[in-house]
């Protein structure tokens, strides 16, 4: 039976590879199959449930009040994705997904999965921007909107990931004082430096509503002392300074080349003499190769902010004619696709 299914496996790889398939309906539908799929485990509380305890899909669905049938066949579509296991009857969350499907990891991720959904609708604008030119622009949510705290939630959990890698990467004097974070919304990153430097104090500026769900984050996780959040634009709002570091953190994607030569050109004139600008951003190889995940992220930025992810190039260019000196670009290993741009003012 096992040589079987392994010579099967092998006669489909040959197939795609003649092209025998129709490889385009494969990945529009098992790709919103699997998409749906993993956001389902977490708004029907299955996650939360497997990881307080195994059960069988009777007595999840009797706790969950879902449907047995409708219940055991998504059970089995998370198993076919490695995220649940049915072991004699009773249904476990695999162990390599408790860290990122418990809600009593540090490492969850079931926020950002739940913001899919919002990530969903705005994709449902795709073939109306592609014809026009014109993006969504999430960020003109009001300032009390929900949506705020999701979206927010969401980066918050992928920021926790990667803040310690980040922070011990971000260069700054001794017993630094000041620091901006430019539009850093949950102000992690920066909550995180200040953790590392007990003499520094962070001002976090951001659009009121992404602010007001900031100042939660920051609340909850007993850092309001040392990071503030100050509402603002930050095409417009005067950054004042000097700071010995500036974060410019996930935002220059939300902005067009004109834009990121303007705030760049604005971020050193806030600098201290020697002070550091650090850059995290979704950089494309500057090398020519073929499309790859960020082709996607490309779309997604011109679908949400008519935007773009760009190359490192563009970044060094941006940091030149600001005068500031470009140090370093490294890659973030807790969140692929990242880089991290270390430059310094004169």
């Amino acid at each position: 039976m096992e040589l079987t299914l392994k010579a099967e496996g092998f006669m489909e790889r040959i197939a795609l590879w003649l092209n025998w398939g129709p490889v385009p309906l494969a990945q529009a539908l098992f790709g919103m199959m699997a998409s749906r799929v993993v956001m389902a485990g977490v708004r029907l509380g299955v996650y939360a449930a497997l990881a307080r305890a195994p059960a069988t899909a009777e007595r999840l669905a009797a706790e969950l009040d879902l449907d047995p049938t409708g219940l055991t066949r998504l059970l089995e579509s998370l198993q076919a994705l490695r995220l649940a296991r049915n072991k004699r009857g009773v249904w476990h969350l695999e162990k390599r997904a408790r860290r990122w499907l418990d809600p009593c990891s540090s490492q969850c991720v079931d926020r950002f999965l739940d913001f899919n959904y919002a990530q969903w609708e705005w994709w449902n604008h795709l073939e109306e921007s592609v014809r026009s030119g014109d993006g969504i622009d999430i960020h003109r949510y009001p300032p009390e909107d929900p949506r705020w705290d999701q979206y927010i939630e969401a980066m918050f959990e992928l920021a926790r990931l990667a803040a310690p890698e980040v922070a011990r990467a971000v260069p700054l004097p001794p017993r630094p004082q000041h620091l901006l974070d430019v539009a850093g919304a949950h102000g992690w990153f920066a909550a995180e430096l200040c953790r590392r430097h007990p003499t520094l104090s962070a001002t976090v500026l951001d659009l009121p509503g992404s602010a007001r769900a900031g100042r939660k984050i920051i609340a909850r996780e007993g850092m309001s002392d040392r990071v503030r959040h100050v509402d603002g634009d930050l095409l417009t709002a005067p950054f004042e300074g000097p700071y010995e570091g500036i974060l410019a953190f996930q935002i220059l994607h939300h902005l067009n080349d004109a834009q990121n030569v303007a705030l760049v050109k604005r971020l050193a004139n806030a600098l201290a003499p020697g002070g550091t600008l650090a850059i995290l951003e979704l950089l494309t190889p500057d090398s020519p190769q073929e499309p790859s995940t960020l082709s996607l992220l490309g779309l997604h930025f011109f679908l949400t902010s008519t935007s773009a992810v760009y190359r490192l190039a563009d970044v060094q260019r941006w940091l030149s004619g600001a005068g500031l000196q470009f140090k370093r670009a490294t890659s973030i290993k807790r969140i692929p696709l990242q880089t991290l741009v270390i430059a310094q003012a004169s």
